[in-house]
């Protein structure tokens, strides 16, 4: 049997702390990679963070790519 080791029950999640989701401000300009399904943007600065394109996620945040 697989056990989902990340699995909080009820566990309240503050968004406020989650870094780079959809209407966030791009912190750095640069590629950007869909951490749902990996697609990658070039976003600037000051921009807002939009949804993916790709998988059309309402929940993805948004990676810098190194």
């Amino acid at each position: 049997m697989d056990y989902d080791l990340n699995y909080q029950g009820d566990a309240e999640v503050d968004a406020s702390t989650i870094a780079n989701k959809i209407g966030d401000k791009v912190p750095e300009t640069g590629t950007y990679e869909c951490t749902t399904c990996g697609e990658e943007i070039e976003a600037t600065a000051g921009d807002t963070f939009g949804p993916c394109e790709n998988c059309g996620d309402d929940h993805l945040t948004w990676e810098l790519c190194q």
